[in-house]
């Protein structure tokens, strides 16, 4: 990580949460990102806070800076959503998500999922013959939607980075896809 202090200057990173997200997925990641110079902002369906889930119980609450009703992709460089299955199944019944969501993948924008978060990418129609790492609970799932499972830690495919966890090595490999994304070469294509 200390090769990427500040690499991500002037990008701004949604963290998408809904309350019941894995708090030590959320946290680390936020840490994480900060330490690379990116602005980083919670996305939340939630108004003001949004609820985490730590070990067996409710975690902290932890301030929501936008909401989800009024984001668009197009305000953000690229977006990571933790795992926890409370949250998860919360973003996937709200419709806003798969809208906020598509415009990230249309756009080839780079996204990053931990655990079960592509479950919500899945339910949305939008991980169709793309390849990502889950957890065993989610695999089926996924297969499901069209999405192909690969047996490893971390996967990457194009801009879309996948994990078991939200380790360092997956920061690494978001930010070296924010770092080469280029919008206008997308959008020639």
């Amino acid at each position: 990580m200390s090769g990427l202090e500040n690499a991500l200057n002037g990008k701004t990173v949604a963290i998408l949460v809904a309350n019941g997200f894995e708090e030590s997925h959320m946290t680390n990641l936020h840490k994480s990102l900060v330490l690379t110079g990116a602005e980083v902002k919670i996305v939340s369906p939630e108004k003001g806070v949004v609820n985490s889930w730590h070990g067996n119980g409710w975690g902290h609450f932890f301030p929501a800076n936008v909401h989800l009703a009024t984001s668009m992709s197009h305000h953000f460089d690229a977006v990571v959503i933790p795992g926890g299955s409370r949250h998860v199944n919360r973003l996937i019944s709200d419709p806003q998500t798969a809208r906020f969501m598509r415009g990230f993948m249309e756009d080839n924008k780079p996204v990053a999922l931990v655990e079960d978060a592509s479950k919500i990418l899945a339910e949305a129609g939008l991980l169709n013959d793309r390849s990502v790492t889950v957890n065993d609970e989610t695999r089926d799932v996924i297969e499901e939607h069209g999405a192909t499972v690969v047996d490893a830690d971390l996967h990457v495919d194009d801009m879309l980075v996948t994990g078991k966890i939200e380790d360092g090595t997956l920061i690494e490999k978001f930010a070296n896809c924010i770092m080469t994304y280029e919008p206008e070469a997308w959008e020639a294509a």
